[in-house]
């Protein structure tokens, strides 16, 4: 069981690794966009998931405890 939370624990790692990069480049290719305050609510509530994920990964490499 263990080996299961350790390759689930990197899963979500490498996932949020690829999130965080494709949220870098929506940021910097939105133009305009970016001064707008709904995009910034979308990219604020993007970034809180992502830290989510981030702390998920790190407690299944750890068991949770």
């Amino acid at each position: 069981m263990r080996i299961v939370n350790i390759l689930s624990g990197l899963a979500v790692l490498f996932t949020t690794l690829a999130y965080a990069h494709l949220l870098h480049h929506y940021f910097l290719n939105a133009g305009e966009a970016v001064h707008s305050p709904p995009f910034l609510a979308g990219m604020v509530i993007g970034v809180v998931i992502g830290i989510f994920s981030f702390i998920g990964g790190c407690l299944l490499l750890r068991r949770g405890r």
